[in-house]
C-alpha cells in the first residue's frame, strides 16, 4: 500500500480549505499543515480532517516554509497543494493506479486555473509537478519556488499525467492586491540581485498581467524574452503571455511575429495557432483565420506542458469556424461547425441559439426549422429544452411554432419566471398588450434572480415599457405607468435606467455609443409589432446619441426587421448628409445590389 502525505502551507485560507482537504481525504494518509500566521477560521475548519498542524513564523520565503512542511511528512509520496486548489474527485482512482505502477520520482498534474466566477468551463491550464517521492526533492527559491533534487546522484524522472486539479486563485475575487503587494517586492529583491534572471522577469510580468496592467507586464515579458531559455518549462508560457499582452495592447503585428516564432519552436502547441486565428479573425482576414483554426483541429490536443487554454483543438476551434462562416453568410458550413461544437458540449445553449438562427435562414418551411431544432435535444419534452426552444423560436419571429412548443410546458414549478417571460412575449406578439404586461410584471415582482434563459428580468422591463407606451397611445392602462416607472427607478444599471426613463418620460439626457444596443433593441421590438406611430415618435432618441452613425444604425434596424428599402434610404442619406458609412452598411449594400438572388 502506497502511503501519501499531503503537505500544505496556509495563511487565512478559510474560503477554500475545506474544499481542498475534502478532495484528497480519500487519497492521502496524513495531512501536514504548516500555518504561517492565520487569524481567521482556517485551522478550525481543517481540524475535521485530523491534520498535523505546525506553526511556522513567516520569513518572506516560500521555499523555507514548504521545506519545513516536507520535513514533517512520513509518507512514501508527497502531494503538495495550496488551499485554493482541489483534486477532481473522479481522478482519484486514476492517480492511485499511476502511483502503484510508475517508475518516475515526480508526477505532473494538470491544473485548471479558473478565470470565470460563474463557470468551471472557462480556464487556462498549466502542468505542475506536485507529487514526488519523499526525501528526493526540496524547494529552492523565496517565491515561485522550484523543486530540485536533494542530491546530485538523484536523476529527475518525471511522468506527466492528465490528473486534474481545480485552481481558484486566478479568479478576480481571489487574485487580490494583497498577494501582489506581497509578491512584487519579493521578486524585485531577486531581480536586484540578478537583473537578467529571465524566470523572475517572467514572474514579475505575470504579477502585472494578473493586475491587468498589460503595458507593465509586457515590459517584463520583453526583457525575459530577450534572454529566454527554450529548454526551461516556463518558456512556452512566456511566449504565449507575451503574445496575449501584445494583442491586448493592439500590437498585433508583433503578436503574430511572436506566435510565429513560438510555432517554430513548439510546433505541437495548438494554443499558439488558436490565438493567431483569433487575431486574423479580428482583422477580418478570414481565409487566414480559417486556415489557423483548421490547423488547430489537425494538430490535435497539445502535450500538457504546451497547453494553456482549454479545448482549442476541437470545441473552441469549431465555434470560431462557425462564427466566421456565419459572418460570410455561408450558413451550411456554419451549421456544420456549430453542430460539431454542440456534439462535444451539448449544455452550451448559446450555440443552439446560433443554430436556430441558421436554420431559420436555410428553411423556407418554418415548421422544418422547429423540427430540426427539436432534433438537437435528446429529450424533447424536458422542461429546460422546451423553454430554450420556445425562446429561440420567438427570437426568430416564428410565433406560431413558438406557441405550439409552449403548449408542451406541463410542470410550471421550477422555472416560473422563465415561463412568465415566454408567455408575456407570446401575448406581446399577439398584440395582447394588457395580458402581456401582467406576465412581465410577474417576472419583475419576483424575488428570484436565477433564470434558465438569458436576460429575463432586464428584457421583461423593456417589454413592459413598450406595452405601457402602446397602451398609452390607445388610451388604455394609464394607471400602469406607476408600476413601470417604479421598476425603472429601482434599476441598478444606471445606463439602462436612463434609456427607459427617456422612452417613458422623454427626460433631458444624452447617450454614449456604448448605450446604443439597448436603445436599438427597444426600437426594433416596436417595429416588429408594427407600432409605426410609436416607433416614429421614439426616433427622437437618435438625436440624443453621441454618434455620427445613428442613421446607419437605424438602417440596420430596418434591415433586420425586413424593411430593406428604408434601410437602403438611410444608408444613402448617411453617406450624402454625414459622409459616413461603416462595414455593416457596406455589407447590406453588397447583399442587395451585388450578390445574386438565392
Amino acid at each position: 500500500m502506497v502511503k501519501i502525505s499531503l503537505c500544505m502551507i496556509v495563511k487565512n485560507e478559510e474560503k477554500y480549505i475545506e474544499q481542498c482537504l475534502r478532495s484528497v481525504s480519500s487519497l492521502v494518509d496524513e495531512i501536514i499543515i504548516v500555518d504561517t500566521g492565520s487569524t481567521d477560521n482556517t485551522i478550525e475548519l481543517a481540524k475535521q480532517f485530523n491534520p498535523k498542524v505546525y506553526q511556522y513564523p513567516w520569513e518572506n520565503d516560500f521555499g523555507k516554509a514548504r521545506n519545513y512542511s516536507l520535513a514533517q511528512a512520513t509518507g512514501q509520496w508527497i502531494l503538495v497543494l495550496d488551499a485554493d486548489e482541489a483534486l477532481y474527485l473522479e481522478d482519484i482512482q486514476k492517480l492511485r493506479g499511476i502511483l502503484k505502477k510508475t517508475k518516475a520520482n515526480g508526477i505532473g498534474l494538470k491544473f485548471h486555473n479558473f478565470i470565470d466566477e460563474d463557470s468551471e468551463e472557462n480556464y487556462n491550464t498549466h502542468v505542475g509537478v506536485r507529487i514526488f517521492k519523499n526525501h528526493y526533492f526540496h524547494y529552492d527559491g523565496v517565491i515561485h519556488e522550484q523543486l530540485v533534487p536533494n542530491r546530485k546522484a538523484i536523476v529527475i524522472n518525471l511522468e506527466t499525467t492528465d490528473v486534474r486539479v481545480r485552481h481558484y486563485g486566478y479568479l478576480k475575487s481571489n487574485a487580490g492586491k494583497k498577494k501582489r503587494e506581497r509578491n512584487v517586492p519579493m521578486i524585485q529583491k531577486l531581480l536586484d540581485q540578478n537583473p537578467d534572471d529571465s524566470f523572475q522577469l517572467f514572474n514579475m510580468g505575470n504579477e502585472y498581467m494578473s493586475d491587468e496592467n498589460y503595458a507593465k507586464a509586457l515590459y517584463y515579458f520583453d526583457k525575459a524574452y530577450k534572454n529566454k531559455d527554450t529548454s526551461l518549462a516556463y518558456c512556452p508560457h512566456l511566449i504565449f503571455r507575451r503574445a496575449v499582452c501584445l494583442n491586448i495592447l493592439n500590437k498585433d503585428d508583433e503578436s503574430l511575429l511572436t506566435l510565429g516564432e513560438g510555432i517554430m519552436l513548439y510546433p505541437k502547441c495548438t494554443d499558439y495557432e488558436y490565438l493567431r486565428g483569433r487575431i486574423y479573425k479580428a482583422h477580418k482576414q478570414y481565409s487566414l483565420a480559417i486556415a489557423s483554426f483548421e490547423k488547430c483541429i489537425a494538430i490535435g490536443a497539445a502535450p500538457p506542458n504546451l497547453t494553456f487554454l482549454s479545448d482549442t483543438d476541437g470545441f473552441r476551434a469549431y465555434i470560431e469556424l462557425g462564427h466566421i462562416y456565419f459572418l460570410q453568410d455561408d450558413f451550411v458550413n456554419a451549421l456544420s461547425y456549430y453542430l460539431k461544437a454542440v456534439s462535444i458540449k451539448s449544455s452550451h445553449y448559446e450555440l443552439i441559439y446560433k443554430i436556430g438562427a441558421i436554420l431559420n435562414k436555410l428553411y423556407l418551411d418554418k415548421n422544418m426549422v422547429a423540427i430540426n431544432l427539436e432534433n438537437l435535444f435528446a429529450d424533447k419534452y424536458y422542461i429546460n429544452n422546451v423553454l430554450v426552444m420556445v425562446d429561440i423560436l420567438l427570437n426568430e419571429r416564428l410565433y406560431k411554432q413558438a406557441e405550439t412548443y409552449y403548449a408542451r410546458i406541463q410542470d410550471k414549478q421550477g422555472f416560473l419566471d422563465d415561463i412568465h417571460w415566454l408567455k408575456g412575449r407570446i401575448l406581446f406578439y399577439q398584440k395582447e398588450y394588457e395580458k402581456a404586461l401582467d406576465e412581465f410584471i410577474k417576472v419583475l415582482n419576483s424575488s428570484s434572480d436565477k433564470y434558465l434563459l438569458p436576460d429575463v428580468k432586464r428584457r421583461s422591463l423593456e417589454y413592459a415599457v413598450i406595452c405601457h407606451l402602446v397602451a398609452k397611445q390607445k388610451g388604455i392602462l394609464g394607471c400602469q405607468k406607476e408600476k413601470v416607472t417604479h421598476f425603472i427607478d429601482t434599476l441598478s444599471d444606471i445606463s439602462e435606467q436612463r434609456i427607459l426613463q427617456y422612452f417613458v418620460d422623454k427626460i433631458d439626457v444624452t447617450f454614449e455609443c456604448d448605450e446604443k444596443t439597448a436603445i436599438y433593441r427597444v426600437l426594433s421590438e416596436m417595429l416588429q409589432i408594427e407600432a409605426f406611430e410609436l416607433f416614429e415618435e421614439s426616433l427622437q432618441i437618435l438625436n440624443r446619441i453621441n454618434s455620427n452613425e445613428v442613421l446607419l444604425d437605424l438602417a440596420n434596424i430596418y434591415y433586420v426587421n425586413g424593411y430593406k428599402e428604408l434601410a437602403i434610404k438611410n444608408i444613402i442619406r448617411s453617406m450624402k448628409e454625414l459622409d459616413v458609412i461603416n462595414a455593416n452598411a457596406v455589407l447590406i449594400l453588397n447583399k442587395e445590389f451585388l450578390l445574386p438572388e438565392q
